[in-house]
């Protein structure tokens, strides 16, 4: 397996303790991992802005944006909704009752006599 660390091109810090945070691709963290404290709306727009990211990518990613708004959720309006979960399994079925025995077999074939 290869391992990448954690960086991109561009640092961002919290805005509560000032310490740089890791980046994967352009996932935003929503609590420091440092001095634990939640970022709001405002914090997340200002961490991506300084990412680099317009108002319009910004906004989907807070769920003001048409594709993730509440009128359809993250999959949009005609979207169809995910598999159920699976159903418990049946009970297992009762044992057959035995059979009948078998009729004896027929008496063999007479040998040869004197051999």
């Amino acid at each position: 397996m290869c391992f990448r660390p954690a960086s991109s091109g561009v640092d961002i810090h919290c805005p509560h303790c000032s310490k740089k945070l890791p980046m994967m691709g352009n996932t935003v963290l929503k609590k420091c991992p440092f001095c634990k404290a939640a970022f709001d709306d405002a914090d997340m727009t200002a961490l991506m802005k300084e990412l680099g990211m317009s108002d319009d990518e910004i906004a989907q990613q807070l769920g003001g944006g048409a594709a993730g708004g509440a009128a359809g959720g993250p999959g949009g309006p005609g979207a169809p909704g995910g598999p159920g979960a699976p159903g418990a399994p049946g009970a297992p079925g009762a044992p057959g009752a035995p059979g009948a025995p078998g009729a004896p077999g027929a008496p063999g074939a007479p040998g040869a006599p004197g051999l």
